[in-house]
């Protein structure tokens, strides 16, 4: 782990050269595609090549490619065209959804490939985000993996592997791990609006409420977590909850609330039958 090149310095890219730089790895390279955000990034972490990435870029033996899911194809391309031997290079792309296959044209290079994907939520409002003790998603050829290994230990990453066709799967749980929790704690803080709860005391009210129900699920399960009118077969307050938000200010949430109910009634008759 002598040294690498980075391709992309968005939230993802940045966190990686960040900590990369804090556990003393050389960044030889750092790219992106108008070169303003790589050069801003490479003064950070003292790398001395950086712009666009160009057929005629330094590369490293490692790469990483962290730029949006549409462009990691093109990336690989541009990077196969580079005349630099490929041979003994690993690359790497940081996308979620997509398999190590995108990294087609740099395999053919005799680049050995992997998808690495730290499962984590990046900020593009903060600095960075630490990448110490979460958990990456690896899957590619079997030496990229092995580097892959090496990389997670240098940042203090835990490493684990995932076949190429549970990827949609493993990606749409990430989603439902994020971006749903947040879409449902939105709602949260629209319910409270509309009932007149200060914003600032918003979380105050229900953040113990929040932080117990994920703490119980995490060290039990979520079917043991459930509480609620559901779980109870309490369907008046149920019909009650549907009935205040078909007003016509909120009743772009009833069909939510209906979806999550039917999910819920399937988890606890699953619950019971065990």
């Amino acid at each position: 782990m002598k040294s690498v090149t980075i391709v992309g310095a968005g939230a993802v890219g940045r966190s990686i050269a960040l900590a990369l730089f804090y556990n003393r790895v050389k960044i030889d390279g750092i790219y992106s595609e108008s070169g303003k955000s790589a050069r801003s990034l490479a003064k950070k972490v003292h790398c001395n090549n950086f712009g666009t990435l160009t057929v005629n870029s330094l590369l490293s033996k490692i790469i990483i490619i962290a730029v949006p899911d549409d462009r990691i194809r093109i990336t690989a391309v541009l990077l196969g065209k580079n005349p630099r031997l490929l041979k003994s290079k690993t690359v790497f792309h940081t996308s979620g959804a997509l398999t190590s296959d995108e990294l087609a044209a740099v395999r053919k290079r005799g680049a050995v490939v992997a998808s690495f994907h730290p499962l984590q939520t990046f900020s593009r409002s903060k600095n960075e985000t630490p990448l110490k003790n979460i958990w990456c998603a690896v899957e590619g050829d079997k030496k990229a993996i092995a580097t892959a290994r090496v990389l997670g230990n240098k940042l203090r990453m835990n490493i684990f592997t995932i076949a190429k066709k549970d990827k949609p799967l493993y990606h749409a749980a990430a989603v439902f791990a994020s971006n749903y929790l947040i879409t449902l704690l939105s709602v949260v803080e629209e319910l409270s609006d509309h009932i007149r709860i200060p914003k600032k005391n918003i979380w105050k009210i229900y953040s113990p409420l929040i932080l117990q129900t994920i703490h119980n699920a995490i060290h039990s399960s979520p079917a043991a977590a459930l509480t609620g009118p559901i779980v109870r077969g309490d369907t008046e307050t149920i019909k009650k909850h549907i009935k205040a938000l078909s007003i016509p200010s909120l009743n772009h949430l009833a069909m939510l609330y209906s979806v999550l109910g039917i999910e819920t009634t399937r988890l606890v008759k699953g619950k019971n039958a065990r």
